[in-house]
């Protein structure tokens, strides 16, 4: 009954997690030019940024706060990471 649907998910998830990997590993370059400028791991105007921007790449709009919270979470998860790699390459 919903094995299409969740072949497609399944799919989906695959393709979210090569992305996050590269996102991550792009994150890992910022969080180095960072730690060698001395920069602030937290830019809140730039991720208020991102988020209008990513939300304008809606074709549907009612998910506007869906993708808001989304992308909360991930520069959220990218900022912790950026910490943990940055305080590695301090020690």
């Amino acid at each position: 009954m919903l094995e299409k649907q969740r072949a497609t998910i399944d799919r989906i998830d695959r393709e979210l997690v090569k992305l996050f990997e590269e996102r991550t590993k792009t994150v890992e370059e910022v969080a180095e030019i960072k730690l060698e400028n001395k920069m602030e791991i937290l830019d809140s105007g730039r991720e208020a940024v991102v988020i209008e921007k990513v939300q304008s790449y809606l074709e549907d709009d009612s998910l506007k706060g869906e993708l808001a919270d989304l992308y909360e979470n991930i520069m959220r998860i990218s900022r912790g990471h950026q910490q943990e790699w940055m305080s590695k390459r301090k020690s």
